[in-house]
């Protein structure tokens, strides 16, 4: 028999909830509300020990609502369906690791052998330094939470690239499925206009290649998103914008000192002369020393002993 959880479609949240579920020694198979486009699916079959039982006819808001409680000991509960979601937990301000009972791992490991070669054939493509990702979020779904649009975005790049732009020849990677549309399209025209190095990867790659890319970059910058998440689990700077009624979500779901160290910076939405001086302050040091990076060194000595 089998654990079965029905979830909420989004990666983000998933990945959160995963977070504690890697380590459930139990046989799991997760079935996400019915959500178009399908964004889920793809992102379960890099992530071990669990099935993608496929879409159900749930709704993401009954996932939300119907959830086990908070407390609830995954390892001991009898096989059988259940409804999981951990969004209200961090939405009300609660800390992952306190979620449910068990080891929580942050830095969780995927299977993207495949993906990684695709991003390093994409990025050996790419000459200069730093790389800089940019995630925009839909047009619509940008006007509906209240943050930038185009006009905002481009503010705030111009700064960026002025300060990079100083000793280095900065590169940008727009990231984003294939609806993220209107914004980062924009974006990439005025910088390709300009002379600045711009690569538009809308819809281009399976999220196990996008991770890998954000695993490469120095930098991730990220309306409220999924790969807000996971640049934290792959231990990349970054910065992530959030609305006031999300306040006590920020910090709740990554590396504790990762948050503490601001190489996750989780703000509030602010005006694009706020959020540049933010950056300074809080992110220009992860590109200026990769020693800042709390799993770089680690990860580096891996390497040179598989060489």
């Amino acid at each position: 028999m089998t654990l079965t959880f029905y979830v909420p479609p989004g990666i983000g949240d998933f990945s959160a909830i995963y977070t504690k579920l890697c380590n459930v020694d139990r046989d799991i198979s997760i079935r996400s509300s019915n959500d178009s486009p399908n964004r889920l699916s793809p992102f379960l079959e890099i992530l071990p020990g669990i099935k993608d039982g496929g879409y159900a006819g749930h709704n993401a808001m009954i996932s939300v609502s119907g959830t086990l409680p908070p407390h609830t000991d995954l390892s001991v509960l009898a096989d059988g369906d259940y409804f999981l979601s951990i969004n209200n937990w961090l939405e009300d301000g609660g800390k992952v690791a306190d979620w449910i009972p068990g080891e929580t791992t942050y830095h969780y490991e995927m299977l993207t052998e495949v993906n990684a070669q695709a991003a390093e054939s994409f990025l050996h493509e790419i000459s200069g330094w730093p790389l800089i990702g940019v995630y925009c979020s839909a047009y619509g779904n940008a006007r509906h939470w209240g943050f930038w649009t185009y006009k905002e975005w481009r503010e705030f790049l111009e700064k960026v690239v002025a300060v990079l732009s100083v000793n280095h020849s900065a590169q940008f990677i727009f990231l984003g499925a294939e609806y993220d549309l209107q914004i980062a399209e924009f974006l990439h025209e005025w910088m390709a206009a300009s002379g600045i190095s711009s690569y538009l990867t809308l819809g281009s790659f399976h999220i196990g290649t996008t991770i890998e890319i954000i695993r490469r970059l120095d930098y991730l910058f990220s309306f409220p998103s999924g790969l807000g998440f996971l640049a934290d689990v792959v231990d990349t700077p970054n910065l992530m914008w959030f609305p006031q009624h999300l306040k006590p979500m920020m910090g709740t779901f990554c590396d504790p000192e990762n948050y503490e160290a601001r190489q996750s910076f989780h703000t509030l939405f602010a005006t694009p002369e706020t959020a540049f001086q933010q950056f300074k302050l809080n992110g220009l040091k992860f590109l200026e020393d990769k020693s800042c990076r709390l799993l770089h060194e680690v990860q580096q000595r891996k390497l040179s002993q598989t060489r």
